[in-house]
């Protein structure tokens, strides 16, 4: 461990016990001494660095089976390896190191990927004494991925930045961000951030409602993601490509597709829903809509809490012939519409897009909806 870090650890420790320096250094070495350790100035023999964890409660030793955990952890996050990380997290959760040498990288890697937002401010507070590798998952669990790139330059930080682009609807940032992704990815032979960036390309140009762009980036993914046995890749692709072709108006495409697919999840079924609904399949998409709503129906995230609602959507047009004349119908559209821009990726409120501008065009609101369209330039419809 180096000094700096060692000092910051055993100052962090002593306040937390609310204890003087001259309480913990009594019998180890003198006030100043400490002083100096505790600031990183001076580095200490390890005998005496280990005296003091020692008395704080902390753990110096190093095993191999420890080190060798955190290495699986940063290989997993910096690879964008979600599936690994999900039983690496379990491990680490039981490792017991958060008073050990690794207590920084177990409460760093312990919060990504995870419900818990930002890093834990006592790491905030050690920010200056961070080793690069712990700057940089600071740097990412604080959401500032420009920082990130200009510190870290890799393919997963280009990811990320780029991500974060198209989920906030700038595509054109997007878009160059990630194609340095790439770049960034088959240099550091990176492929599942290579295949991710593809997937996130595909999904920009799905945006923008580019569809042969959008398949040939979505064909590039694909084949990557079989090669790496990434099964609920290949299915996100494919159920895309389907989604993408409803929103062209392409309503046979689409149902064919998702029905090979084999619609399971309530996102699946809303599209599947939404395609025999055009289709004028209207008994069919009622009973999809059922499995759909069905509590045993798995809604992953990020819209597991919108999905009843997005579906309710199509039930209510499916029960109401008449609901471009209710009020209570538009009400939720526009509501339910507000809150996919703000909590979801845009390609959510992008496929409701042409129910909101119907609503509109039936009340005459003819400003709203060109207003609207401002912030969707790449839409054709």
């Amino acid at each position: 461990m180096r000094p700096e870090l060692a000092g910051a650890l055993i100052r962090r420790a002593r306040l937390e016990k609310n204890w003087s320096q001259e309480g913990l250094c009594r019998g180890i070495c003198s006030i100043s001494w400490l002083s100096k350790i505790e600031a990183g100035r001076e580095g200490a023999d390890p005998e005496l660095v280990a005296a003091l964890f020692a008395r704080l409660g902390l753990e110096t030793d190093e095993t191999p089976e420890a080190a060798e955990l955190i290495e699986r952890c940063y290989e997993a996050a910096f690879a964008l390896d979600y599936k690994r990380w999900d039983s690496l997290r379990a491990e680490l959760g039981v490792a017991g190191l958060e008073k050990g040498p690794y207590c920084v990288d177990a409460a760093l890697l312990g919060r990504l990927f995870s419900e818990e937002k930002g890093a834990p401010d006592w790491v905030r507070a050690m920010e200056d004494v961070l080793e690069p590798r712990q700057r940089s998952l600071l740097l990412w669990l604080s959401g500032d991925f420009e920082a990130l790139c200009r510190f870290d330059g890799s393919a997963c930080a280009f990811y990320l930045y780029g991500y974060e682009a198209y989920c906030a609807g700038n595509n054109t940032l997007a878009l160059e961000l990630l194609e340095r992704t790439c770049r960034l990815a088959a240099d550091e032979g990176r492929l599942r951030i290579l295949m991710n960036a593809r997937v996130t390309i595909g999904n920009c140009y799905s945006n923008g409602m580019q569809y042969e762009a959008m398949l040939r980036h979505y064909a590039a993914a694909e084949r990557m993601a079989r090669t790496l046995g990434d099964d609920d890749t290949v299915r996100s692709i494919e159920y895309n490509r389907a989604a993408t072709a409803l929103e062209l108006g392409r309503a046979q495409e689409a149902y064919d597709a998702l029905t090979k697919l084999g619609a399971e999840s309530a996102m699946e079924l809303h599209k599947l829903a939404a395609a025999c609904e055009l289709l004028g399949r209207r008994e069919e998409a009622l009973a999809v809509l059922d499995r759909a709503e069905s509590p045993e129906t798995p809604s992953p995230e990020p819209a597991r809490s919108l999905a009843p609602r997005i579906c309710g959507l199509v039930r209510y047009r499916l029960e109401h012939p008449d609901y471009l004349e209710r009020q209570e119908y538009g009400a939720e559209l526009m509501e339910l519409f507000e809150t996919m821009r703000r909590e979801l990726p845009i390609g959510y409120a992008s496929f409701h897009l042409p129910r909101v501008l119907e609503w509109l065009r039936a009340r005459r609101m003819y400003r709203q909806a060109y207003e609207l369209l401002l912030d969707f330039p790449g839409y054709r419809g």
